[in-house]
């Protein structure tokens, strides 16, 4: 049951009390699930997926386990940087990046911490797609 204040529409979730979240799910609780953060972090997997075709399977077939958060580290890393003031991120962190560096695509601190978060779900993804037998060749 949510608790607080009526929602609008696009708040409104239907949760299972079965849910990690289920019986606890507070206003505030759902305006994290409906924010700006979320729908730009979702976008930009989306985006990976869709027009960079960065798919669970092509994700299990070309990359070792440790790319994906790799990456994720370097964007974030990139973030922090920026956001001590430190703007010199052109080049990708070589201890970080595990790509050649025309793959490094830096913007401001929060389009970092979105592509981080972004590669973040998709190294969750493809941990869990291994667990799952899904793994077209395997990388240890």
């Amino acid at each position: 049951m949510l608790k607080g204040p009526p929602m609008a529409t696009a708040a409104r979730l239907n949760v299972s009390l079965d849910a990690p979240i289920g019986a606890t799910l507070t206003f505030d609780g759902a305006r994290i699930l409906t924010g700006a953060a979320l729908r730009g972090i979702i976008a930009e997997r989306m985006k990976q997926v869709d027009r960079h075709g960065r798919t669970l399977d092509h994700d299990l077939a070309t990359h070792w386990r440790h790319d994906l958060p790799l990456a994720a580290a370097s964007y974030l890393n990139a973030a922090v940087d920026q956001l001590t003031g430190k703007d010199d991120i052109a080049a990708a962190d070589q201890m970080t990046w595990p790509w050649a560096p025309e793959w490094w695509r830096p913007e401001d601190a929060r389009a970092n911490l979105i592509k981080a978060a972004a590669l973040v779900w998709a190294a969750i993804d493809r941990l869990d797609g291994e667990a799952a037998g899904e793994m077209a060749r395997i990388h240890v």
